[in-house]
């Protein structure tokens, strides 16, 4: 959209690009998609709290594996909270959803 436009989110589109997924697919490091990296844990069943300690873990790796290979951290703005290309997710930049059958 316009954000992904102005912030040139685009300009490697599509080969700068890509989903990382453990086997299980239960943890994924989605890559240049709306914002730079999305991080996601995601499980069936009712144990929110094994895929909150997933996701913690998971984000800890991640920023450890880019901070060993580029010598930088994710962006931490002291008043805004973490820094992102869409101006929504500032701040934590956590979402939460549960999807929910119902018989």
């Amino acid at each position: 959209a316009v954000v992904s436009t102005q912030s040139t989110g685009e300009r490697d589109w599509p080969e700068g690009r890509g989903i990382f997924h453990n086997q299980e697919k239960s943890f994924l490091v989605w890559v240049n998609e709306e914002d730079q990296t999305r991080i996601i844990s995601m499980q069936k069943g009712g144990d929110v709290r094994e895929v909150f300690s997933r996701l913690a873990r998971g984000i800890e790796a991640v920023r450890q594996s880019v901070k060993s290979a580029s010598g930088k951290d994710f962006m931490l703005h002291e008043k805004y909270g973490y820094i992102h290309s869409c101006p929504t997710n500032l701040g934590t930049g956590m979402r939460a959803s549960v999807h929910a059958d119902h018989d």
